[in-house]
């Protein structure tokens, strides 16, 4: 007999994974969301350094206009990413049994969604001049239409790691993505290829997701297709849909309407301030979310272990994203220079209010998994319809008076999201004192740390010179007056890193 060689057992272990991936497990819970927990925020530390990094370069090799042209674009292409789904994927994460059918069905469906959307975003790149008045935008389409050709590529491969919790393998291949679209962006503009060095980012770390994807998930899609799953799924799926659809207005109608009344420099100036404090949530919430909603959603069936889960989660995320939120918003005279140049300076009073903005929006991020995890995708629909009813609104009234007034807008707007974190907590049975558990003390802290910026700032301009040198000095200063505050009055975040840390030592 002759013994497998170590690439048969290599192929041999990761052929099981898909077949592990078809029933959740609720077993060792606590060090598998552990270990999740681990992989992503230490995810979030390099990504944000990467980003924060490679912005400060783009800057200066780029200018406004040019990330305004590329965030015009993104109107198009993020309309187009909508319908790349219809949430099939996250059907596929919550339910606790599915079949390799299941995966078949989306995988050709979400593939057929590609083609059909890589042809819709090249048709409208026909219609960018009247869109937004500049032809230039239809240009950078014909080309960003190419990404939605290898959808179906990547949602198997995704569905199976977040079944499975493997959140390291994920760490790695969105590390190494982001790593490769940073470097090329930067050596494409640094060659002179202005705006295009973006557009040739974005399409090559999409290249390398699905290489990496397909390398570490052997799923190999059989030549079937159940049309009744698909129907049976509808109704979520649509309201998935619905969701995305209102998230994409949320996040697009500004642009739009930024860019078609005051053009290019002027969305240059405010979507970089928006995309750096969104960084907030899509860096630190939304991995916390990735991790947390399988794990809601393997004990829905013990709900004392789901409020106990979410409790801890809530006031870590909360302790964490507030303060940086809020610090972005103090910091931002200094900020703004130090990382973009002193060319960008009229995005300082945009950059303070949407520090505002994310610190409320990611500290209730934890709603989506809730909401996700229970299948009430529909009653999450309808709080972002009146949610995306307000953005619009705000908007509209604040537009006229510029790019400052509209981000004030929609730091009013963001306190809506208050209602629907109350409803997402009381699927779970809490309510609203458990708010004030959650939110209020880091929130307190947060705005003493705030003032001693604030208070700082006349000293720290007469004693140091130089935008970089007093951004340092405010980063140590509100970090201490933070966590100062935090620790007199309560302990329990204290407790609750430590046994983090703990854990985390003692994982096996």
């Amino acid at each position: 007999m002759t013994n497998p060689s170590p690439q048969s057992s290599v192929a041999s272990r990761r052929s099981t994974l898909v077949r592990r991936a078809l029933v959740l497990r609720a077993d060792d819970l606590g060090r598998r969301v552990i270990n999740g927990a681990t992989f992503q925020f230490l995810g979030i530390m390099l990504r944000t350094v990467i980003t924060i990094g490679s912005t400060a370069i783009l800057a200066r090799l780029l200018t406004p206009a040019d990330f305004g042209y590329i965030a015009m674009a993104t109107v198009v292409t993020e309309l187009a990413a909508l319908f790349s789904n219809f949430g099939f994927n996250n059907l596929l994460i919550q339910r606790r049994v599915i079949s390799r059918l299941q995966m078949d069905t989306v995988f050709w469906a979400g593939t057929a969604l590609g083609v059909l959307l890589a042809a819709a975003v090249f048709v409208m790149s026909f219609f960018a001049d009247w869109l937004f008045d500049d032809a230039l935008v239809g240009d950078l389409l014909k080309v960003l239409c190419l990404p939605f050709l290898m959808i179906g590529l990547t949602i198997i491969p995704g569905v199976v790691l977040a079944r499975l919790m493997h959140f390291r393998t994920d760490f790695w291949i969105q590390i190494t993505t982001i790593v490769t679209r940073t470097l090329v962006a930067i050596g494409f503009a640094w060659i002179g290829f202005g705006v295009w060095s973006l557009v040739a980012g974005a399409l090559t770390s999409t290249l390398v997701q699905v290489v990496l994807g397909c390398a570490v998930v052997p799923y190999r899609p059989r030549l079937r297709f159940h049309l009744p799953y698909i129907m049976s799924t509808w109704r979520t799926s649509s309201s998935y849909f619905g969701g995305g659809l209102l998230f994409y207005a949320n996040m697009n109608v500004d642009l739009m309407l930024i860019g078609r009344q005051l053009g290019a420099v002027s969305l240059g100036y405010y979507q970089t301030a928006r995309s750096l404090t969104d960084e907030i949530r899509a860096r630190i919430a939304m991995p916390l979310q990735h991790v947390l909603f399988p794990a809601f959603a393997a004990v829905q069936a013990d709900p004392e272990r789901g409020r106990e889960m979410l409790m801890r989660s809530g006031r870590m995320l909360a302790a964490i994203v507030i303060p940086i939120g809020f610090g972005v918003s103090a910091t931002a005279p200094e900020l703004v220079p130090t990382l973009y140049g002193p060319q960008w300076s009229a995005m300082i009073p945009v950059m303070s209010m949407f520090g505002l903005s994310a610190a409320l929006k990611a500290s209730m991020a934890i709603a989506t998994p809730l909401f996700n995890a229970h299948n009430r995708v529909g009653l999450a629909l309808k709080y972002n319809v009146v949610s995306s009813l307000l953005v619009v609104a705000a908007i509209w009234l604040t537009l006229p008076y510029g790019i400052e007034a509209v981000a004030q807008g929609l730091v009013l707007v963001s306190f809506y999201s208050l209602i629907p974190f109350r409803t997402a907590l009381g699927l779970i049975g809490l309510g609203f004192r458990h708010i004030w558990q959650i939110l209020g003390l880091p929130t307190l802290a947060a705005v003493v740390l705030w003032a001693s910026v604030y208070l700082a700032r006349p000293f720290s301009t007469e004693w140091i010179s130089m935008a970089g040198g007093r951004l340092a000095l405010y980063v140590v200063l509100g970090g201490c007056v933070y966590l100062l505050t935090l620790h007199l009055l309560s302990r329990q975040y204290l407790r609750d890193f430590s046994d983090l840390a703990r854990r985390f030592l003692h994982r096996s």
